[in-house]
């Protein structure tokens, strides 16, 4: 019997049994009586109904829970809770991090977009947010349609319909730092489809999340999977365990989110081995005591980056089915190469088992890298770690710079490491000539070793990301590759030619034969205005990018960044944007880059026109490298002449 009616059978007795005693005192007590017997009868009714309704929400719980990845011990994973104890200090940083927060389960207090009254539209569909209690729930066309293998023959044969609309629970979020994407239960299991819209945390505001990436608007829509995208970093001991007849998924994981065990491996054993405080105590005075958990400081700098590239690289997954069933077999500890080793183009002829993915993914490369090799998407910092001369020659790793739990949430960059003493923990040699060495004024923007060293040469999250591959400005190398050169990125008014002979007069390198275009024009206006989506990109963030425009002036970027209002990337539309209303006069400049087309061309009217408004005093460079006549005047024909050469080849940056 479910306990609500246990409780009014009990009520009812107690009233029956009591009967006698009060109808002898009824001619006293009539009003009592009645007042009592109706007091009785409103708490059995609000008891009986208090008790359905949290019955209600207790099965409604347990649905929701069948829908999303379960998080399940096994295997020797225990999950964090059962680190706090013993390690009160890390577990509180660790809790503080991004890293904690990739993946969770929507609830209030974590879930970051409006949900109040919202309708988005897309593709002529909209969806209708609502929040219901502690539920999320959204209204749109059945994103479980095209899972369905009978629509999908239906499709095929030309007997399509348009999916049916109803209302999904949000299950999972993912972010919570620059941006938070959603996720719709579903009813393959616990499946996760993506919801089409993104919150964009700055901005607080809802944006197509095909539009925050850096795709070809030609290109379909690709239908992204939690379980199947994004389980291999975003959760602990993830295992997507689908069903190859059913289609039906069953995932489970460690905990979702980056927990302890992702870096310090399954901890049972150490739990276990541990409750003695005569093995705690040989902890200290030993290395290889049983028991042990992995701890990326204390390993070989080898051992300890593997830790951090099992997510943070482009690995390759040799046996995608048996992924599928039991998850990664890489522990940390483990050498990385055994399992899941890193995809470098720099050392392709080491690499013969790439050679078929390559030949069924022809555009692999491209999506990921810069023509050399040299990664170019944010979130695969080991790839670029693993090229630079500090890694190969020298005893750099992931924690000589940066620390999960002596560090803010942003970058997480040790305590002391965000300026030079990074660098010159290593190169001790030039602490007392860092003038000399940079030909920049000591503690200027110019005279920090990653300005030079990492520049902003990788793309992801709507900005630009410093590189990990640690190397020098060479003028040749970004001939030759198109990427942008570390002086130009902060000396947006100056050509390569000038960068060139700065080059060679300070350390010697070789020349290079440039065009006439790279001899008088701004190397960032030739990225801006001729390069690829992603160059572009990169040169729009420069221009927003305070070290770049105290060097070099702002105001005369104005036009440049309106041109990119109308591009057909709305990634770089977005940049621009952000970039133009830095700049004095734009601050309350109205666009929205996911607006309609003709909007999107009037908005660059409008900008120019705002800028010419500012006159000429308001411009604070001109000449033929930023191709601004001294009038304020703009050298159209060129500017034409270089929009026409643009590379319109097709982009889609796996980010």
């Amino acid at each position: 019997m479910p306990p609500e009616f246990e409780c009014l059978l009990v009520c009812l007795l107690a009233l029956i049994s009591s009967l006698p005693v009060l109808l002898k005192l009824r001619r006293y007590l009539r009003r009592a009586f009645w007042t009592s017997l109706l007091g009785i009868i409103l708490a059995a009714g609000g008891e009986v109904a208090w008790n359905s309704q949290r019955a209600r929400e207790k099965a409604s719980e347990a649905a929701f829970a069948m829908t999303v990845p379960r998080q399940v011990q096994s295997e020797g994973y225990v999950s964090s809770s059962n680190c706090r104890s013993c390690h009160p200090s890390e577990y509180s940083s660790w809790h503080e991090t991004f890293h904690r927060t990739m993946t969770q389960v929507a609830r209030p207090g974590l879930v970051l977009g409006s949900f109040e009254g919202v309708v988005l539209e897309l593709n002529g569909e909209k969806y209708a947010l609502k929040k219901s209690g502690d539920e999320f729930w959204a209204e749109m066309p059945d994103p479980d349609w095209n899972h369905d293998a009978k629509n999908t023959r239906l499709a095929a044969l030309g007997e399509f319909s348009k999916p049916p609309r109803l209302w999904k629970r949000i299950g999972l979020l993912t972010g919570s730092h620059h941006m938070q994407i959603y996720w719709v239960t579903s009813r393959f299991g616990n499946m996760q489809t993506i919801f089409p819209f993104a919150w964009l945390i700055q901005d607080r505001r809802w944006a197509p999340v095909h539009e925050t990436f850096l795709r070809d608007p030609k290109l379909p829509p690709s239908l992204h999977i939690w379980n199947v995208n994004c389980l291999k970093c975003h959760a602990t001991g993830g295992q997507p365990r689908p069903d190859p007849v059913t289609r039906i998924l069953e995932t489970r994981a460690d905990e979702l989110g980056i927990a302890c065990e992702a870096c310090h491996g399954p901890a049972q054993q150490h739990i276990q081995i541990n409750q003695s405080p005569w093995n705690r105590y040989r902890q200290h005075w030993t290395t290889n005591a049983a028991g042990q958990i992995a701890n990326p400081i204390r390993k070989a700098k080898e051992t300890s980056s593997h830790i951090c590239g099992q997510c943070h690289g482009i690995k390759w997954i040799p046996t995608a089915e048996n992924f599928n069933q039991t998850g990664f077999r890489y522990r940390p500890g483990d050498n990385l190469n055994d399992t899941t080793p890193i995809v470098r183009p720099s050392r392709l002829d080491l690499m013969q088992w790439l050679r078929e993915p390559l030949r069924q993914n022809p555009k692999f490369l491209d999506e990921h890298y810069w023509s050399d090799g040299e990664v170019r998407v944010s979130g695969r910092e080991f790839n670029g770690l693993v090229d630079s001369p500090c890694y190969e020659r020298g005893n750099l790793s992931c924690v000589s710079c940066h620390s999960m739990h002596q560090s803010a949430p942003d970058d997480q960059l040790a305590a002391g490491k965000r300026g030079n003493q990074a660098c010159l923990q290593c190169h001790a040699v030039f602490a007392g000539k860092i003038q000399e060495h940079t030909h920049h004024a000591a503690g200027s923007t110019g005279s920090e070793c990653y300005n030079c060293h990492m520049p902003h040469t990788t793309y992801g999250l709507l900005k630009a990301i410093r590189s990990h591959r640690i190397s020098s400005p060479n003028v040749k190398t970004n001939v030759l590759t198109g990427r942008p050169n570390a002086c130009n990125l902060c000396h947006l008014d100056q050509s390569l030619d000038w960068t060139a002979q700065h080059l060679s007069e300070w350390y010697h390198t070789p020349a290079v034969e440039l065009s006439g275009e790279q001899r008088e024009i701004s190397a960032a206006l030739l990225g801006l205005l001729r390069g690829d989506a992603g160059q572009r990109a990169l040169a729009a963030w420069s221009m927003g990018w305070e070290p770049a425009t105290q060097a070099s002036g702002q105001s005369w970027l104005a036009p440049f960044l309106a041109e990119l209002l109308d591009d057909p990337y709305s990634a770089v539309r977005y940049i621009a944007y952000r970039s133009l209303r830095r700049i004095q006069g734009f601050e309350d400049f109205k666009y929205d880059f996911v607006g309609p087309a003709a909007d999107r061309t009037t908005a660059r009217t409008r900008a120019l026109e705002v800028w010419r408004s500012l006159g000429i005093k308001g411009i604070d460079r001109t000449g033929t490298k930023v191709l601004v006549e001294p009038t304020g005047a703009l050298h159209q024909t060129v500017i034409d002449n270089l929009l026409r050469q643009r590379d319109d080849r097709s982009m889609d940056l796996q980010e």
